[in-house]
Parts: structure tokens; C-alpha cells; sequence
């Protein structure tokens, strides 16, 4: 049942919502005390200034070492930036060079992703604060330094909160990827209800997939570098810690390792009871999850027990009436699913128990103690802010040099349209003033323009709703009470709620920041009416520049989405290789069977790169799936085929998650099987070889009781295998 309170506790117990209180008190605070106690109207904007763009960097992801280096970054080049663009300020020709210069650079640091273009739009915001603020040659310096005191204030600021509650920003991450797992728990048991289309659920787990894999890699970060020592304080809430975050890792194996055949699931089973069974076990774990990652989040124990025994009870019933039936003997591939299924959700049971288990509080012991070692640390994100990324993007087939090109033509255009109406009506006051708010079109057109043409135009239409609601809104608070009483508290609650909000829910983000941008201007502005209609009019003129610009040096996916499809299909093959060299490698040192125990691999070579693989395939598939999301929402004339990257979307899906469940299948074997291996070499040949060779079948996989666990695996990968080699070849791929 869908709770209409779900998103609220979701924004309170999220990282966003901390980081955002922080951001605001360290902004407001400067605001207060320098402008409303002390009437320091041009101090304080210039160090407010130098705070509120630093603190842009300030938000959840990456580490705390990470964050440091681009706030320090941010407060170095910004400053410089400011100052820069300050003393050009007299000088107009000199301003625009500076200008578009300064906006193609800086909009060049999108090439380390979310993180570089948070950084960059830091440095931006600072030259368009200076632009503003009109102080005469001999002042440059003196203003210069108060940005540079509010930049130094935040940055100590930031570090000395996250010091303080670093441990409480851990939990906070780490309880944003439990979310995840629950909602992508959740779109998964969409595909057991036959009434839902498969396509349709499939493209709605491909945004859950592509969060999930976003948010486990930023716990990876944070949890693999705070590791259970008996040296460091608050040891029990690292051993906490680090056991979620291994059976959250292990879930996330076992939950991508279901992709199944469901069309066949469902045309033998549509009528039956089982397919309702698997669905509400998978949303009453989801449930438990998100129980989870509350209490996680509020660092309460988790008092609430969700069982699903009755289910797990009612499939074991149903298999056994279908085995009563003769099924294992006249349909053994239906059957070797359904086993195969059941055990998934029994494993995935497993592991949501001891999640809610180790939130019970009370004495607990760090699980798998032989994987806390320095070979976990290849597993996280190293992001570096360096030159030479920058330069190997340096031409046109750069999709991030384009970018920079359309977001440097943009902002031309406004300044040569705001200079072209001073120099004409340079008398009209009211003209004048427009003009002086120009930096309102171009923060937005910064805010909106991304490298893809979907993500720009998705932006430009969330961005202006948000600010037509925020300005009726804004006109509907001013009409109720004029008072400083309300209104300086709300535009407080309005920066918070909007920097909460803006990253994961643009428009209600774009919404609250238009709130507190429009009231804070009530206190400045004797006419806040013609306010809001500027403001207004600001944001249609910015989305239409923005509209325009995307067309110019335009970048489809088309440009890569080929090159996406061919990396992932190398990774597929890479992660196979590795799954067997390594259950290969156990097997022949006679370890396997019942032996098997994977906290002994955990040094080995082998089996650490088959978990640097395993990581390798999720993001590449990752990325692939977004890229294709991105190409249906950009215009029909640059879509390319569509009917086979769809199919090697779903093959490569199928690929990955049945060479996830091997691993178990096979370390389970006393001995090597040398048929299985043939099947296993077909498979890889298929998608290694030159896809114009044809590639001989082997002879088919007997039914022995040695071989039934692999039948329908094996015959699932090798119909992926070949439906990839066949849709690569019509794509031309090399």
C-alpha cells in the first residue's frame, strides 16, 4: 500500500536534507549577523557571496577527503575568478573576453561528472556575483578579500561539521543506498504481476537500477574507508556499519542475479497463485528495507519484525504440487527456475534478516573480518580534479566540449543582448534595472544546459514550473503577512527545503529556491511585485536561450550510445572470464563442494578481480541503460536502432545476472566438468569473436543430475549470447 507520507520521511532521513541545514546556517548566519544586525549591506553580500558559493560544493557523495580537496579547489579558483572578473568589469571588451573564457573552463570540469560541474558552477557563481556588485577600481582588492574571508569561513565551517558528525554523515549514506535496494527490490516485483506489460517495468527499473548503482558506490567510499578498528572511537557503530553495508552488497548480488525468463514465467504460470506469492515477498522485503534504512538514518534500533515465512511456505507448496504433477520429469527447465527462484528469495530473505537483526542493537561482531584489509580499497571511486582530462577533451567529438561551447554561447548572448539595451536606453530607469538582474538569466541558463539534449530540455521545463509555482506562491505568503516574524524563518525553511530538494526533485527544489530568493528580496526591494515579474520574465527568457543553444554543436547519444553498447558487452565477457578462472582455480585446488568458504578467498588475486568485474559490469550496463533512456526523450530523427539496443539491453541483463549465479553453482562442483566448460567457451567465444564468423554449436548439454542446475542457465546465456553477438552485428559494432 502506497504511503502518502513516504516521501517526507524519505527527505528527512536522506543525507540531502543534512546537508542542506548545514549549508543554510552556514550562509544565514554571515547574512544575520553582518546585514541584519550591523546594517553591512555591501560587506555582507560580498561575504556571503564568497560562503554560498562554496557551499554549492558542500553536498552528499564522494568522501570527506574528497569534498575538502573540492571545497579547497572551489574557494582557490573561485576567488580568483572573482577577482578577475571584477577588475575586467571596467573594462568592457576585456569583461566579455574574460567572461567567455572563464565560462568555457569552468564548464570543461563537467568531464569529472556531478562533482566536477558542482565545483565549476561554484567558480561560475562567483564570477557573477562580482559582476554585481559595482565597486569602483581601488575597492576591487578590499572587496576581493571579504569573498575570499566568506570562502575561508565556509570551508572551515564545512570541514568542522563534518568532523563532528562524520559518523552520523556515514550512516546517512549509507542508509540512502538501503533506500535504493528497497525501491529497486520494489520495481523488480512488478515483472511477477501479469497484469503490468514487461516493457513498461523494465524501463521502470532502469532509473532504479541506475540510482541504486549511484548510491551503493558512494557507501562503498565511505564505509571501505572507515573501516572497524579497535584503535578508533565508536567502535560498535563502525562494526554496525560495516556489516549492513556487506549483506546490503551481498542483496544486491542476489537481487541482480534474478533476471529470469519472465515472458515464460508467466505464459505457464499467469492463472497460478505462485507468481502472486514471489511478488508480495519481494515488496514485503522491499518494506523491511525501508524500515531499515529509517532507523538507520534516526540511529534507533529497529523494533519492527516483517516475516515472510508464509510466502517462502506457500512456493515450496506450489513447487511441490507442480513436482506431484510431473513437472520435474516433463517441463525440467520450468521447474529448475522455479527451485532457482525460491532460492534467490530465501538468500535475499536471509540477508534483509541480518540487516534488521544488526539494527536490533546490543553487542554485535564485525561479519566477514577477513575482507577488512587494504585490498577493499580498489573497490572505491579515486576523482581527481587534474589537467589532463581536460585536454584529452579538447575536441569536437568531446560531448563535454560541446557542451562548453553551447553553455559559452549562451551566456555571450546575454551579455551582448543586456550591453546592446544599455547602450540604447542607457536613460530608462526601469530598463537599467532589468539589466542589472541579467545575472538571474544566467545562473539559470547554467542550472539548466547539461551535455545531453534530453537531460537540458527535461531540466528547462521542471526549472520553469518551478519558478512560475515559487512566484504565485511568493505573491499568495506576501499577500497573508508582511511580518519579519514569519517571513525571515520561512525564507530560512525555503534555502533548506531547496537545496534538499533540488538534486533529486528539480522542480519542487527550483520551487523553494525561487521562495526564498523572492521573499529575502521583499527586505531589499520597495516593489517586490515588479520583482517577481522580472524574475519570472528571467526564467522564460533563460529556458528559451537555453532551448536554442542546445541545437548549437549539438551532442545526441547516438554520437556514443555504440561505443556504450560495445564497453558493456566487453565487460560481460571480461566478468565471465572471471567468474570462471576463479570457481576454475577453487575447484582444481580442491576446495570446492562443501569446502567452499568465501571468506578464504578473500586475498586471493582471482577472486578479487572477479569483484572488481562484477563492479566493472554494473556501471558499464549502467551507463549504457541511461544513454539509451536519454536518446528516447531527444527528438525521433536522432534515434537509432532502437529495436536492437532495447534487445541488447535485456540480453545483456540476462547476460550479467545468470553469470552472477554461476559462481555458486559451480564452486559447488567436486571437479571440473569438461561438457559444461564447451558450453561455457561457445558462450564466450560468441561475444568475443568478429561478429561476421560464424561459430560452431557444440553438441547439446545432457540432462545428467550433474548437469540439471546448469541446463537452464546455460541455455539462457548462450540465447543472450547469441541475440547480443546477432544485434551487435546489425549495429555494425566492431
Amino acid at each position: 500500500m502506497h504511503n502518502p507520507s513516504e516521501h517526507f520521511i524519505r527527505l528527512i532521513s536522506g543525507p540531502h536534507l543534512f546537508f542542506a541545514i548545514r549549508q543554510g546556517l552556514g550562509v544565514i548566519l554571515p547574512i544575520i549577523i553582518l546585514i541584519a544586525l550591523f546594517d553591512l549591506y555591501r560587506f555582507g553580500f560580498a561575504f556571503s557571496a564568497g560562503a554560498l558559493s562554496l557551499a554549492l560544493i558542500d553536498q552528499p557523495g564522494g568522501t570527506k577527503r574528497t569534498r575538502i580537496k573540492e571545497l579547497l579547489f572551489g574557494l582557490i579558483a573561485g576567488n580568483l575568478c572573482a577577482f578577475l572578473t571584477a577588475w575586467a568589469n571596467h573594462y568592457p571588451l576585456l569583461l566579455w573576453i574574460v567572461i567567455s573564457c572563464q565560462v568555457f573552463m569552468f564548464s570543461m570540469l563537467a568531464v569529472f561528472g556531478k562533482r566536477g560541474g558542482l565545483v565549476g558552477f561554484c567558480c561560475l557563481l562567483m564570477m557573477l556575483l562580482s559582476l554585481n556588485l559595482k565597486v569602483e577600481t581601488h575597492e576591487i582588492f578590499y572587496y576581493s578579500l571579504i569573498t575570499l574571508s566568506g570562502s575561508i569561513y565556509y570551508f572551515l565551517y564545512s570541514i568542522s561539521i563534518s568532523h563532528l558528525f562524520r559518523l552520523y554523515e556515514e550512516r546517512l549514506t549509507l542508509a540512502s543506498a538501503v533506500y535504493a535496494t528497497a525501491d529497486y527490490m520494489k520495481a523488480r516485483a512488478n515483472f511477477y504481476e501479469v497484469s503490468n506489460d514487461l516493457d513498461t517495468c523494465f524501463r521502470q527499473l532502469l532509473p532504479q537500477m541506475i540510482a541504486m548503482t549511484d548510491s551503493h558506490q558512494a557507501a562503498r567510499d565511505n564505509v571501505l574507508r572507515n573501516l572497524p578498528d579497535d584503535k578508533k572511537k565508536n567502535q560498535q557503530q563502525r562494526i554496525l556499519l560495516w556489516n549492513v553495508f556487506v549483506e546490503m552488497t551481498a542483496l544486491l548480488d542476489t537481487m541482480v542475479a534474478t533476471q529470469t525468463d519472465y515472458e515464460l514465467l508467466r505464459q505457464r504460470f499467469k492463472n497460478d497463485d505462485i507468481m502472486l506469492f514471489m511478488r508480495d515477498t519481494l515488496l514485503k522485503l522491499s518494506r523491511t528495507l525501508q524500515r531499515c534504512a529509517i532507523k538507520m538514518a534516526s540511529n534507533t534500533d529497529m523494533q519492527y519484525r516483517n516475516s515472510v515465512k508464509a510466502e517462502l511456505r506457500a512456493i515450496e507448496y506450489e513447487i511441490e504440487r507442480y513436482k506431484m504433477a510431473g513437472m520435474a520429469k516433463e517441463e525440467p527447465e520450468i521447474y529448475a527456475l522455479l527451485i532457482q527462484i525460491l532460492r534467490r528469495l530465501r538468500n535475499a530473505t536471509r540477508y534483509v534478516d541480518i540487516i534488521a537483526d544488526t539494527l536490533r542493537g546490543g553487542d554485535i561482531k564485525p561479519i566477514d573480518t577477513m575482507r577488512r584489509d587494504q585490498s577493499l580499497l580498489q573497490f572505491r571511486t579515486h576523482q581527481y580534479l587534474r589537467l589532463q582530462p581536460i585536454l584529452d577533451n579538447m575536441h569536437m567529438g568531446s560531448a563535454i566540449f560541446r557542451y562548453a561551447l553551447r553553455v559559452t554561447l549562451a551566456i555571450l548572448i546575454v551579455q551582448v543582448i543586456t550591453a546592446i539595451i544599455i547602450f540604447f536606453y542607457h536613460d530608462n530607469a526601469h530598463i537599467e534595472q532589468l539589466s542589472e538582474h541579467s545575472y538571474w538569466i544566467t545562473i539559470t541558463i547554467l542550472l539548466i544546459m547539461r551535455p545531453g539534449f534530453a537531460l537540458t530540455r527535461q531540466r528547462m521545463v521542471m526549472r520553469l514550473q518551478g519558478t512560475v509555482i515559487g512566484c504565485l506562491l511568493t505573491l499568495l505568503l506576501l499577500s497573508m503577512t508582511t511580518s519579519p516574524y514569519v517571513l525571515i524563518p520561512s525564507i530560512i525553511l525555503f534555502m533548506i527545503l531547496g537545496q534538499a530538494l533540488v538534486v533529486n526533485h528539480f522542480r519542487m527544489g527550483s520551487m523553494f529556491i525561487t521562495l526564498y530568493v523572492l521573499t529575502g528580496f521583499y527586505f531589499l526591494s520597495p516593489n517586490i511585485s515588479t520583482v517577481i515579474g522580472e524574475r519570472a520574465l528571467d526564467t522564460i527568457i533563460a529556458c528559451f536561450i537555453s532551448y536554442a543553444c542546445s541545437f548549437a554543436f549539438p551532442w545526441w547519444e547516438e554520437n556514443q550510445i555504440k561505443r556504450l553498447a560495445l564497453r558493456t558487452i566487453e565487460s560481460s565477457r571480461n566478468y565471465l572470464r572471471k567468474e570462471l578462472s576463479f570457481t576454475t582455480a577453487v575447484v582444481n585446488e580442491g576446495l570446492g563442494g562443501e569446502q567452499f568458504e568465501a571468506s578464504n578467498f578473500a586475498h586471493h588475486p582471482l577472486y578479487i578481480e572477479l569483484q572488481i568485474a562484477r563492479q566493472d559490469i554494473h556501471n558499464t550496463y549502467a551507463e549504457f541503460a541511461d544513454s539509451y533512456a536519454r536518446m528516447l526523450n531527444e527528438p525521433k530523427s536522432h534515434h537509432i536502432n532502437i529495436a536492437s539496443l532495447n534487445n541488447l539491453i535485456m540480453s545483456l541483463n540476462t547476460m550479467s545476472s545468470q553469470i552472477n549465479s554461476l559462481g555458486p553453482l559451480l564452486l559447488a562442483l567436486d571437479k571440473n566438468n569438461p561438457p559444461l566448460q564447451q558450453q561455457f567457451i561457445y558462450i564466450e567465444t560468441l561475444l568475443s569473436a568478429p561478429y561476421a564468423i560464424d561459430i560452431a554449436t557444440p553438441d547439446y548439454l545432457e540432462n545428467t543430475p550433474e548437469n540439471q542446475p546448469f541446463m537452464l542457465p546455460v541455455k539462457q546465456m548462450q540465447k543472450a549470447a547469441q541475440t547480443i553477438r546477432q544485434e551487435a552485428y546489425q549495429m555494425g559494432l566492431a
